[in-house]
């Protein structure tokens, strides 16, 4: 039997467990890491075994699919027609490889401090990582490799330990401040590190999300969800069996996977062929989703050859946009971003309008997500209106609300990033040392209560091309006499080891930001923004004056 709910991308942030993890990031990281990066789900404490045992138990899951001999064929009888002995093999060593580079490119984690090794497809990642979010993009990456068949976490988090009091009261604060999780009740509790989150919880999509929501504070090592599960409403093993048949069907993620679906007393059973961890994991996600008691896997094998394009092909071309609409509907009761709200939804000829109100940024931003990952659909056009249900916070406190997120999060929180918040929408401003901090940053942003939309500014920072002090001055006196013009807005810049230091008065803050831009753009290997803003507090009442970015 698959392991019960209690375990979870984020990463991912991207929230995807094989043997060790809940799934709660699937929505986060196939939203934030769309930049890329593989959406990793939120994680829970578990007791590591030795690694030959979990080798033993992923080589027993196969052995499990084949002894259960020929599988139903329910959809189609279209199989690959290449057999597997005329396909190459994929060897430990280039899975050795791939994921290696794969954790290597990644910018959500340092991958030079992980180790990879690899039995019979079998990859074990060991090492250290900063927090609980890098720990789940680094399984999630390894699950998407070609050639794996499971993945072994005995990964560790090396982070300072906060006090148990204070990580407990931040936890509180994210799960109080998500439009998602604002309106669960739930206990807090954390020891050394981990996090344990206990109550009652009406859906399994809101257990993983607060789940999610709970691993992206800075200094979770562990997480143990141990909300639980108490559904309005329990399907028969009839309606469950359909309902999750059409949701797998459906499913862009799984578009080529033969997967059949029984039900036993409210146990889920699954069989079939994937080409991926990810594959299978995401199978199991969707049967937790559509009301499962308990879900049994082993019978779902995984060998990279099992991908069918004939059976992809068939399923998108025999779409129509009736059946389209019902499945990103569908989809949508599912969504713990979406279950109090009832987007309308349109398809023509592949193309989906969504239209109506939504209480949340995150939850017309869910919205997308979902009908981009159902098959047949080309395009969305998300027309949804954010309108916050109850009295809307006001500008202060949604900026403050977004600068205490900033603070919480193990990625973001080491720079000092100026906010600004008119009429709920938030602009952020400053410096990130990669594009997934800035996606990261935004995603975090639309999260805050209030905010309908937000504005990312953020400036990436590069790797520097050793350059002249006299060219970087030169080039960025032209940029900065052509950017600002006139007597109310002057900027003057001084270069000196690579470093240009920034001074003079501006407007706005996003003035502010574009002086940023024109000094790494003109080749600065750091720039120092000591300008002055006239109009505009980035962080409502609690702003302390220019200088708030000093690089570290």
């Amino acid at each position: 039997m698959s392991d019960s709910p209690d375990r979870s991308p984020a990463r991912r942030c991207l929230v995807v467990l094989t043997l060790k993890r809940s799934r709660a990031l699937r929505w986060f990281m196939v939203a934030i890491l769309s930049c890329g990066l593989a959406l990793p789900q939120s994680g829970v404490a578990q007791d590591k075994p030795a690694a030959p045992d979990q080798a033993a138990k992923a080589k027993e899951t196969q052995s499990i699919a084949t002894e259960r001999g020929p599988e139903t064929k329910t959809e189609t009888e279209a199989r690959p027609s290449i057999s597997v002995e005329e396909l190459k093999e994929v060897s430990d060593r280039l899975v050795l490889l791939a994921v290696q580079d794969e954790l290597l490119r990644s910018e959500a984690i340092d991958g030079h401090r992980i180790d990879v090794d690899v039995s019979d497809g079998v990859v074990t990642l060991s090492g250290l990582v900063d927090n609980k979010l890098s720990e789940q993009i680094a399984v999630g990456l390894a699950e998407r490799v070609r050639g794996t068949v499971s993945v072994i976490d005995e990964i560790e988090i090396n982070t300072d330990r906060r006090d148990d009091g204070a990580l407990a009261k931040d936890v509180q604060a994210a799960l109080r401040n998500d439009p998602a999780t604002r309106h669960l009740k739930f206990e807090v509790k954390a020891e050394d590190g981990t996090v344990t989150l206990s109550g009652k919880v009406p859906t399994w999509g809101e257990k993983t999300l607060a789940g999610e929501v709970a691993m992206g504070v800075k200094g979770v090592v562990e997480l143990e969800n141990s909300l639980n599960v108490d559904r309005k409403t329990k399907l028969s093993d009839a309606d469950l069996k359909s309902e999750l048949t059409e949701l797998i069907r459906y499913s862009a993620l799984l578009d080529d996977c033969d997967i059949q679906v029984d039900v036993k007393d409210g146990t889920v059973i699954l069989n079939g062929r994937v080409a991926s961890p990810f594959q299978k994991s995401h199978a199991d996600l969707v049967a937790w989703q559509a009301g499962a008691r308990d879900v049994d896997n082993r019978g779902v094998h995984v060998h990279w050859s099992h991908t069918n394009p004939l059976l992809r092909t068939q399923r998108y071309e025999k779409a129509t946009d009736e059946e389209i609409r019902d499945a990103v509907l569908r989809t949508f009761q599912y969504d713990p971003r979406l279950l109090s709200f009832s987007p309308q939804v349109e398809v023509e000829h592949g193309v989906v309008t969504l239209t109506g109100d939504v209480g949340h940024l995150t939850a017309k931003r869910s919205a997308e997500q979902d009908a981009m990952h159902t098959i047949g659909v080309h395009r969305v056009k998300n027309l949804l209106n954010v309108r916050w249900p109850d009295t809307p916070p006001s500008d202060e406190q949604i900026a403050d609300f977004t600068r205490a997120a900033m603070q919480r999060d193990p990625y973001v929180e080491r720079h000092n990033l100026n906010i600004e918040c008119e009429n709920a929408h938030v602009s952020l401003y400053g410096i990130v040392d990669t594009q997934f901090e800035k996606y990261h940053a935004e995603w975090i942003a639309s999260r805050q209560q209030g905010v309908v939309h937000v504005n990312d500014y953020l400036a990436v920072r590069k790797q520097w091309t050793p350059k002249s002090d006299a060219a970087i001055q030169a080039d960025l006196d032209d940029r900065l006499a052509y950017t600002f013009v006139g007597d109310d807005n002057r900027v003057t810049a001084k270069v000196e080891n690579g470093v240009a230091l920034l001074s003079g008065t501006v407007d706005t803050w996003l003035m502010w930001q574009t002086a940023i831009d024109q000094a790494l753009a003109a080749g600065a290997r750091e720039p120092h923004n000591m300008i002055e803003v006239r109009y505009g507090l980035p962080s409502g009442p609690h702003y302390y004056g220019p200088h708030d970015y000093v690089p570290r």
